[in-house]
């Protein structure tokens, strides 16, 4: 295993008592960019010193679509920009610390259905491209929820960046599908003809990451860096229905678990050949200090 990712920046953000709106109405972890950015260095910081060689700028949902609900879509840039220094002021005084930047779904996780066409995507990838070309040192194109936006966001990143990270979601039961009903493996293919250095899979329970690793070992590289949770046995998972929104699915049939249960499975993935792990929802610090732990 090369790298440690950072752990998910909304779960620090909410234990510090910041306000994080709800995040399918809002601008959710973006208004800590505006209010709270001393704190956002600061989580940054305890995950470099719990392991992280790796952290992500907090532009996840920084994108015009999203900015436009509290009418600040023209601070797009600066907002970007803001996330990017943060990133910086972070690693300075580290050694060997990277920064992945953020290159999000362009509108409401989880909801594939609201793509807007390919020319968008493109033009909102090709912004961001611009923005963070030579300020970071690799790109994350992560919780891709589509082949479509996964594709089109690592030709863009590819574009300038030789490593670009795709990462996946998948949030049904069996983890086999991503949220538009494409199956991972045809993901995963797709991600290969691109060329992208990596493969992920973020913000679903690890023990279905685990299940599908001989289906993520077929990218170039594959990483992990899933919510600190895992789904219940599968009698004991409630089916509420096609129309219930996956994120309500997914916390239902899931349960929380310990960092050290999280770095459990962790150490499953490294010994598979991971080439980068970390944390998304529910994740802390601990939670890579425990994983470092486990693989030292």
């Amino acid at each position: 295993m090369k790298y440690i990712l950072d752990s998910g920046m909304g779960t620090e953000l909410e234990a510090r008592e910041i306000n994080i709106p709800d995040w399918k109405k809002s601008i959710w972890s973006a208004n800590a960019l505006i209010h709270s950015p001393d704190i956002i260095r600061d989580i940054h910081i305890e995950n470099i010193k719990a392991g992280s060689n790796v952290i992500t700028t907090n532009n996840y949902y920084v994108t015009p679509n999203i900015l436009k609900r509290e009418n600040l879509e023209s601070n797009f840039v600066d907002l970007v920009q803001r996330s990017i220094d943060i990133a910086k002021e972070a690693k300075s005084e580290f050694d060997n610390i990277l920064i992945a930047g953020s290159f999000p779904p362009i509108e409401t996780s989880f909801r594939p259905d609201l793509t807007p066409k390919d020319n968008e995507l493109i033009s909102f990838y090709s912004d961001l491209l611009e923005i963070m070309y030579e300020q970071v040192d690799l790109i994350l194109c992560e919780t891709m929820c589509s082949i479509r936006e996964g594709a089109i966001a690592s030709e863009v990143a590819s574009e300038k960046f030789n490593e670009v990270w795709l990462s996946w979601n998948t949030r049904s039961a069996d983890g086999s599908k991503l949220p538009s009903g494409e199956l991972l493996e045809d993901a995963i293919n797709a991600g290969n003809k691109i060329g992208v250095k990596c493969q992920l899979l973020n913000c679903t329970a690890t023990n279905l990451v685990t299940n599908h690793l001989e289906k993520l070992k077929k990218a170039n590289e594959f990483g992990v860096y899933a919510n600190s949770r895992e789904y219940k046995e599968l009698d004991l998972i409630e089916d509420l229905g096609e129309e219930v929104d996956p994120d309500i699915y997914h916390y239902h049939n899931t349960i929380e678990i310990s960092p050290s249960e999280y770095a459990e499975q962790a150490k499953i993935w490294v010994d598979e050949g991971a080439y980068v792990i970390g944390g998304c929802c529910d994740t802390g610090p601990n939670h890579i200090r425990a994983l470092v732990e486990m693989i030292s």
